[in-house]
């Protein structure tokens, strides 16, 4: 991913991120989904299936990811940090702002509460 990072400036990893989920998502769940980066920058896309972490590379075609299904993930919220609990991981999110982290956790609460 480190190459990604160098190649593309934010603006064109998030465009080539994008296309990656535009491809990977049915129309449905791309009406509703979030991007984030975790701290140690993996990109991670939760929808109403579940969780994709996404290995990015140079070349669109080379991307990967892991789904793990919303059975298996557990949501924690510690003041401006968020955990994801995944069967053989953690993943953790820092923000800025105290209120961003209680929107963003309520926002996968209501995701993942509200799947049709």
């Amino acid at each position: 991913m480190n190459e990604f990072k160098q190649v593309f400036n934010k603006a064109q990893q998030f465009l080539i991120l994008q296309a990656y989920i535009d491809s990977q998502l049915s129309e449905d769940e791309l009406m509703n989904f979030t991007l984030l980066e975790t701290v140690d920058e993996i990109p991670v896309v939760f929808y109403s299936a579940g969780v994709l972490l996404i290995q990015p590379k140079i070349d669109l075609d080379q991307f990967t990811h892991v789904f793990f299904p919303i059975a298996k993930l557990e949501i924690q919220r510690k003041e401006n940090d968020l955990e994801i609990l995944l069967p053989e991981q953690k993943l953790f999110f820092h923000f800025d702002q105290l209120d961003e982290a209680e929107q963003v956790a309520n926002d996968l609460v209501y995701l993942y509460t509200n799947v049709e």
